[in-house]
């Protein structure tokens, strides 16, 4: 067995650490940053940030790309379910849960395995916070495609959580396989 296989391994020795500090890295960045935001920029119901109108403006990082904004999100991606909260709610525990029970046959055993279900399990709990504390989502990365005239739904670090941990799983049972 080669030093290389001991890190990504199936065998490997590495603990169950590496999921509990992907997890909570992510949801420590997700709630810092959600925290600031309700913190530094106003919202309200009739003039929330998403809006280049009113008082409560965007603030611009790149001009015309990315802003960043304070809005609120009842549903899930693109606003799927809104107003669903017990629905996302109960999806969301039954994703932990399934992660938990089935981890090993998800690849938990691997290293980069274990950092990819944490980082996608950091992102749900990020995201199941607010909807458990606010009855909503906070969402606040407003990115703007001007090429295409789109404006991608508005997006938080829990969701970049969720999305980056099925990448990275993807990804890894690309390159590992699923041995």
């Amino acid at each position: 067995m080669s030093k290389h296989s001991n890190i990504t391994g199936k065998n490997a020795k590495t603990p169950a650490l590496a999921f509990f500090v992907a997890a909570a890295l992510t949801l420590a960045l997700d709630q810092l940053t959600k925290y600031a935001i309700v913190k530094n920029i106003a919202w309200s119901k009739d003039n929330p940030t998403y809006h280049f109108v009113g008082q409560n403006q965007p603030i611009p990082v790149i001009d015309d790309f990315l802003y960043i904004v304070h809005i609120t999100n009842e549903g899930a991606a693109w606003g799927i379910l809104s107003g669903r909260t017990y629905l996302l709610t109960s999806i969301a525990i039954l994703a932990l849960v399934a992660v938990w029970l089935f981890r090993e046959s998800l690849g938990f055993s691997h290293l980069w395995g274990r950092i990819a279900l944490g980082i996608f399990s950091g992102g749900v709990v990020g995201n199941l916070v607010d909807r458990i504390c606010y009855g909503h989502v906070i969402d606040f990365i407003d990115v703007h495609l001007p090429l295409v005239n789109y404006r991608w739904p508005a997006f938080n670090i829990a969701d970049c959580g969720i999305s980056v941990g099925v990448a990275i799983y993807v990804a890894a049972v690309l390159i590992c396989g699923d041995d």
